[in-house]
């Protein structure tokens, strides 16, 4: 999806840090954003890279925030506009954590569907980040299929 709306700058009203700019995914950003799922142990992504592949392709949000061309955040997900938009990933590289960019990320997310509500599925240790922005703990459950 690299004509969607996300890259349509007039969208994006986030300061980010210095350098750091946000656009929307290019093909050509896949092998960075594997290097990010290697990082943070996200094993489908690499084992199933073709797939992963497509399914950013076929996101309705794919979002990088870059700083000299080198991925330093990504968030992926899927809205029906009107009521939910969920986060499927969405990273930050570890030297670049704790600066805005997540929150950036999310904020973005909002501003393109301001109507929905965002849900994602998110370990504990970041907790504490998504209830400093106003997120709610709520359940939720996973089953994977083998493929």
């Amino acid at each position: 999806m690299e004509d969607n709306i996300i890259n349509d700058k007039s969208l994006f009203n986030i300061e980010l840090i210095q350098g750091v700019s946000v656009r929307g995914f290019k093909e050509s950003d896949f092998s960075s954003i594997q290097n990010l799922y290697k990082e943070e142990g996200w094993m489908t992504f690499i084992n199933r890279d073709k797939d992963s592949l497509e399914s950013w392709k076929n996101s309705s949000i794919a979002i990088v925030a870059v700083e000299e061309e080198q991925i330093v955040g990504l968030v992926r997900g899927f809205t029906d506009g009107n009521i939910t938009t969920f986060i499927a990933e969405i990273i930050v590289h570890r030297d670049y954590r704790g600066k805005g960019i997540g929150k950036a990320l999310l904020d973005i997310c909002h501003q393109l569907y301001p109507k929905t509500r965002i849900e994602l599925l998110a370990d504990e240790e970041v907790y504490e980040f998504y209830t400093r922005n106003k997120f709610r703990k709520i359940m939720g459950f996973r089953k994977s299929y083998e493929v």
